[in-house]
């Protein structure tokens, strides 16, 4: 994520925006302008960039039974081993070679079926289950809770993302780098974030683009604002000269959908939280019963954004992470965009979208774009354009029958019931940051990373197959690859640490060889070289061939290793500023685990599910940020410390805004 962070530093500010600090106050300049300047065009390099490469089968295989060894019996391992050395000998030299066909025409032999394959072709709900979510930080400091201000708010949120959108248009936001520079990163995604969609199918969805740059051509202009199961077109949002239309006559407007919103709309938006096959069969049957339903349809796919005015009042970003996950306004997202936008009753807001269409760093810079800019204003003017384009929002009314109600009804039903079975903590804890960790030799990553599994470890006495993200955006559309964290370093440290045959420096040693195969896994991930996307090609080509499925993908050991979505964690980190996102658990009986790093402490954010008997988030939590009273659940960190030799006081690490569903 250091590329994330040094994006994030060329985003300069915008100096005539004036916001105040105090709820209630809230006020914008006339003159306001955003003020990204850059000497580059935002995707001028996305062509030139080198094309994603085929890994060495040889180097793959060596790799995932690596991966494979910690997590088996020695009998396991010893079978596995067999049938790697004949899939390598045989069916995998013939499909790595199609792979490498393959990637001779296709500049990124890996997007097509990612999108497909990761996400398009599943029939789970996107609510929930697959959509990420997450809190806008400036509840921590620019803008508290206060009664009052959800719709100045709003004005002044959708202010900045429509310029953020003219920026993105214009080719003015800063492009994506290496820590060093070196490395140009792909920006494809930041057109996905706006005016895209997800089209369900029967057995696989559909995404639709339609954002387009001022040199591309025309691009959709307008958003929808839902608001008690209503759903309103707003459009007219920018004047003749580009600026976006005054903050006081979009107050306005979200008063008016307010107003018309107070008796309960269609709830027509719930339809997009249920399973796939069944969306797909509403979605085809309100198009045949009245075609200006599929001309709705049509206006709500090509929107910028979605922005949903929710009467919820959470107050922390626990709260807001739960409400922006689960909460009871399923009615009022329209979860296949990639980008919902929810303003609570009380001046809160949060995100929900659909992860098929970008990855979270995109949300995450735009985030923190817009905190920032919020954040380093010190007065308020309320203000607007001298002569405001006045323009009421349209409502958008469907055509029903009983079929369409039937469905709502069912759409509910499923979404309450994963609602219902969901969990979330998130906190923080101090002492340990940033600048600590690399004053000491340590990634802080990878130090986060190696304190899961030595939570996991002291919970359950075993370790378990681990997912991190990593970024391939330095190649043409790359996107991410799998760092499959589960050493054998990794759990030999973890054996050390709560065994008494250890010395503290013996201890230390393992620590650091755990921590430097983490970072060799982690650089091999970004430059392509890592194991789960190379063996995801190999088995796409055997099943469109119709051929078979290689023995090594039925393989118990490959589950176990957490191939096939069985990672038990799934974990990434989100960045080094103070933003959050996060995703459900991948499997029912693990956990969700995304954290940032700031300076002088770690975020953490834990999900997990109510019905798995075999998983406590609390407890987890506890053993990853807080000190628990009995001594089987003592605290990672107070285990580090040990290692380090620093002092260690667990008012250091209390942790914060704790919450369940």
């Amino acid at each position: 994520m250091a590329c994330f962070h040094r994006l994030l530093s060329n985003v300069t500010s915008l100096s005539k925006l004036t916001v105040g600090l105090c709820p209630g106050t809230i006020r914008m300049s006339s003159t306001a302008s955003v003020d990204l300047i850059t000497k580059e065009r935002t995707f001028q390099y996305d062509e030139s960039l080198p094309p994603l490469p085929v890994p060495d089968l040889d180097k793959t295989l060596h790799k995932y039974l690596q991966s494979v060894k910690p997590l088996v019996t020695e009998e396991e391992f010893a079978r596995t081993q067999e049938i790697v050395t004949k899939f390598g000998q045989t069916e995998g030299l013939k499909l790595h070679e199609q792979l490498l066909q393959r990637a001779k025409t296709e500049r990124n032999w890996m997007e097509e079926w990612w999108e497909k394959y990761a996400y398009l072709s599943s029939r789970q709900p996107l609510a929930v289950s697959l959509n990420m979510f997450g809190p806008f930080f400036a509840v921590k400091d620019v803008w508290p809770p206060w009664e009052g201000t959800q719709l100045e708010r709003t004005s002044i949120f959708l202010t900045l993302a429509l310029r953020y959108f003219q920026e993105a248009r214009r080719e003015t936001l800063p492009v994506m780098k290496s820590a060093s520079g070196e490395q140009t990163f792909d920006m494809t995604q930041v057109k996905a974030f706006f005016c895209s969609s997800r089209i369900p199918g029967e057995s696989v969805d559909e995404i639709v683009r339609y954002f387009k740059t001022e040199q591309e051509g025309p691009c959709p202009n307008h958003i929808i604002v839902t608001c008690n199961g209503h759903i309103f077109k707003m459009d007219n949002l920018f004047e003749e000269n580009g600026e976006v239309v005054g903050s006081l006559e979009l107050v306005r407007r979200l008063s008016l959908i307010k107003e018309r919103s107070r008796i309960e709309g269609q709830c027509i938006c719930i339809l997009t939280a249920d399973d796939r096959p069944s969306w797909a069969k509403s979605y085809e049957h309100m198009c045949a019963l009245d075609p200006m339903n599929e001309q709705h349809l049509d206006t709500i796919n090509k929107a910028i954004l979605v922005i949903a005015l929710d009467p919820e009042k959470p107050t922390n970003i626990s709260e807001i992470m739960l409400q922006s996950m689960a909460g009871p306004n399923g009615h009022n997202r329209w979860f296949d965009k990639s980008y919902n936008v929810i303003s609570f009753e009380n001046g809160t807001s949060g995100m929900t979208g659909d992860h098929a269409h970008l990855d979270g760093v995109v949300v995450a810079v735009f985030s923190y774009y817009v905190h920032t800019q919020l954040r380093a204003l010190k007065d308020s003017v309320l203000g607007d354009n001298m002569n405001p384009l006045r323009s009421d929002p349209e409502e958008i009314i469907f055509t029903t029958d009983q079929q369409v109600e039937e469905a709502k009804l069912h759409a509910a039903n499923t979404y309450k019931k994963l609602a219902d079975n969901v969990e979330v903590i998130c906190s923080e804890f101090w002492g340990y940051g940033k600048k600590y960790v690399k004053s000491v030799g340590y990634h802080p990553d990878a130090f986060m990373q190696l304190a899961l599994q030595l939570a996991y470890y002291r919970m359950y006495g075993r370790c378990v197959p681990c997912y991190e993200t990593a970024t391939t955006r330095q190649y043409y559309h790359g996107r991410t690859e799998t760092v499959r964290s589960t050493t054998q370093e990794a759990l030999d440290w973890c054996r050390a640490m709560v065994g008494n045959s250890h010395t503290n420096r013996e201890r230390h040693q393992l620590l650091k060889e755990a921590h430097d195969k983490h970072m060799q896994l982690m650089n091999e991930a970004k430059d392509g070289q890592g194991v789960d996307r190379h063996l995801l090609g190999l088995y796409v080509l055997a099943m469109e061939s119709g051929e078979g499925i290689p023995e090594l993908f039925t393989d118990p050991s490959y589950t176990k290793s957490g191939g096939g979505g069985n990672f038990t964690l799934s974990t990434s980190l989100v960045g080094y500023v103070p933003v959050q996102g996060a995703v459900s658990a991948m499997c029912n009986d693990g956990y969700g685990c995304f954290y940032n790093i700031e300076d002088q402490n770690y975020r953490v954010v834990v999900t997990g599910y109510k019905n798995s008997p075999s998983t406590d988030i609390m407890r987890f939590f506890e053993s990853i940020t807080q000190s628990a009273p009995d001594e089987e659940c003592r605290h990672t960190v107070q285990a580090l410390a040990s290692v380090f030799k620093v002092p260690h006081s667990w008012s250091h690490f209390c942790a914060k805004d704790k919450c369940f569903s």
